[in-house]
């Protein structure tokens, strides 16, 4: 992840300003674009079972792939429809791939029951149905929220922008407009992972020619009759409003982009395309390639010497030292 966005939002200000009429259009733009990422899972709960044994880490990775995406959008289930609006807009004006975890996996319910009818014990209730024991499916369920949560916290690392719907079903804000609360578990677990996941430095996510002269999870949600409150920080998400949105659009079409993100950075992250672009040129195409390899996969610590063999620690600019120092974990290599 290189960025988060806070985007305050509402259902009649994203119709009045950005796709007006053309509302359910960008609705079904997104639904049909992110049905092109969803892959089909037909396995059965057998083929991960050896004896005793049963293979979670397959699991995981045959229910809930990671998948190419360019943002994250994390929202609540009751904006999905929203969500979906958002994706299908970006998708046609930028060509930005969106994830969303409903539209892109939805199998956790599914999962869910068949490890009950597999793994909890049963009895028949007399009226054509079953009883679960509640150990097991409490159980079960830890498993499975957990192979959730790891797969959601994989792609906001993996994805290059996180864009939290904040909307009032998302969360809900105190005076300062820095914190609030959100009744949802996977709402607040995204938020804390975008605040916590390693931040990586925009070149991880670019190409650009080197030598040249540079100027520039929800759909788990528990019917509970009661709710749970978290306290989450919104300090790190960069403030996203619906004229931003208008302002992006109008800047990527204003020129030429080769990456539709840098048009948007342009006012939000101040210099640090022009400074990536220099980087590229300064450091040369191989180097480059070194750099975005340490980021690639699970981040060493304590490797420095073995990363120095290609690249000499002299040569990185200071940005990218006090990136790899303090794992930037607060956009320190930002001006």
């Amino acid at each position: 992840m290189y960025t988060g966005f806070n985007l305050c939002i509402k259902k009649e200000e994203l119709i009045c300003k950005i796709v007006h009429e053309r509302y359910k259009y960008y609705v079904e733009k997104g639904e049909r674009h992110l049905e092109k990422q969803r892959t089909s899972c037909e396995a059965h709960l057998k083929n991960y079972i050896n004896g005793n044994q049963i293979n979670g880490s397959k699991i995981q990775n045959e229910w809930f792939p990671q998948v190419e995406a360019d943002v994250f959008i994390s929202h609540s289930h009751n904006d999905i429809e929203l969500a979906c609006a958002l994706a299908g807009w970006l998708y046609e004006k930028f060509r930005l791939k969106c994830f969303i975890d409903y539209n892109v996996w939805g199998y956790s319910d599914e999962l869910l029951e068949n490890m009950n009818d597999k793994l909890s014990d049963k009895t028949d209730n007399g009226n054509a149905g079953w009883l679960y024991d509640h150990k097991s499916c409490i159980e079960v369920s830890k498993h499975v929220d957990t192979m959730l949560s790891i797969a959601l916290q994989k792609m906001i690392d993996k994805v290059e922008a996180v864009i939290l719907l904040n909307t009032e079903n998302s969360v809900q804000v105190y005076n300062d407009i820095s914190m609030a609360e959100t009744y949802s578990p996977w709402i607040y677990s995204e938020i804390i992972c975008t605040e916590i996941v390693r931040k990586k430095p925009l070149l991880v996510y670019r190409d650009y020619p080197a030598g040249e002269d540079w100027g520039l999870y929800e759909s788990m949600q528990p019917r509970l009759m009661f709710k749970l409150s978290y306290e989450v920080s919104l300090k790190h998400l960069i403030a996203l409003k619906v004229d931003d949105l208008s302002k992006w659009e109008k800047e990527y079409n204003s020129e030429h982009y080769q990456y539709a993100l840098d048009a948007l950075y342009k006012f939000k992250c101040r210099n640090e395309v022009k400074r990536t672009q220099e980087l590229f040129s300064t450091l040369g195409k191989e180097k480059v390639y070194e750099l975005k390899k340490r980021y690639s996969g699970n981040d060493i610590e304590g490797q420095r010497d073995t990363y120095s063999e290609s690249v000499e620690w002299d040569e990185i600019p200071c940005c990218l030292k006090e990136c790899f120092n303090c794992k930037c974990k607060y956009n320190c290599w930002r001006e």
